[in-house]
């Protein structure tokens, strides 16, 4: 009886341990397997669809679907947020697939990914101010979208790709300008008007050249240097005549200019005071 009813429990274990062995997932076909990729991009299930693309690449790498699967794996890692990941894919796929039909789509993607690259939420949320910041990832969108939209001028995405480079571009001058109020500030006025010359040089037609303008003159009349500020203030007054950085006086005036004479206390509120 014992050896009967320790028989029992061994079998019943024994069962117990088949029932609770995972079934392995049936070995599915390229064809279907993307099928399951589409699914989940359809339920908006990116990082899911991310994985399958993965495994899809990793098993059928010359398949009939690797061209498409990579494409999708593009904008599904753009969709999932991971922007880094999607520039690197766009430019496999740019180097590996050359004559694809799709080249501007990617590169419209890739300058997507790179312009929403350092957007992370606290810039949504807070509007933080771009032009203070380090610009590298918007000037390889400029790239990728310039190239787009001289490749392909026709593609339907060139539109969006030209505003974008307006917006940009627009910031870029910023940045420059941003610098060179902050070398202004600080008495470094060689620098101020190098950066102001930038924006004069190779932004034209953006809204900051009518202060680097003003900068240049200023900054250039404090080195002492009186002719190249007149030629800045003429340039300045020649497209800007009603210009509300020229006092009564006709010369330049900022507000935010440091005191030549500010001393300790304009250096320690960053010429606040």
């Amino acid at each position: 009886m014992r050896a009967y009813t320790i028989f029992l429990i061994s079998a019943a274990l024994l069962a117990s341990g088949c029932s609770s062995t995972p079934k392995e997932r049936p070995e599915r076909s390229e064809a279907q397997q993307y099928e399951e990729v589409r699914k989940q991009i359809e339920r908006n299930n990116f990082l899911t669809a991310i994985d399958e693309l993965r495994e899809l690449e990793a098993r059928f790498p010359y398949g009939d679907y690797a061209e498409q699967a990579q494409l999708d794996l593009i904008y599904t890692q753009y969709r999932a947020l991971d922007y880094p990941a999607a520039v690197a894919s766009a430019t496999r796929f740019l180097r590996n697939y050359p004559a694809n039909e799709h080249l501007d789509y990617v590169l419209y993607m890739k300058g997507l990914s790179n312009y929403n690259l350092e957007r992370g939420l606290f810039d949504r949320i807070m509007r933080t101010d771009k032009a203070s910041r380090d610009m590298d990832a918007w000037r390889d969108a400029f790239n990728d979208f310039q190239e787009l939209v001289s490749r392909f001028p026709d593609s339907q995405y060139s539109p969006d790709a030209r505003a974008r480079m307006v917006f940009i571009r627009n910031q870029l001058a910023e940045y420059e300008l941003h610098a060179a109020r902050y070398y202004a500030r600080r008495g470094a006025y060689v620098a101020a008007a190098a950066r102001a010359r930038e924006v004069v040089i190779h932004y034209q037609e953006t809204p900051s050249v009518e202060e680097a303008l003003a900068i240049m003159s200023r900054a250039y009349r404090s080195l002492g240097e009186a002719q190249l500020s007149d030629k800045s203030l003429t340039v300045l007054r020649h497209n800007w005549p009603q210009s509300g950085y020229i006092n009564d006086e006709g010369r330049v005036a900022l507000s935010w200019w440091p005191s030549e004479d500010g001393g300790l206390l304009s250096l320690l509120t960053f010429d606040l005071l």
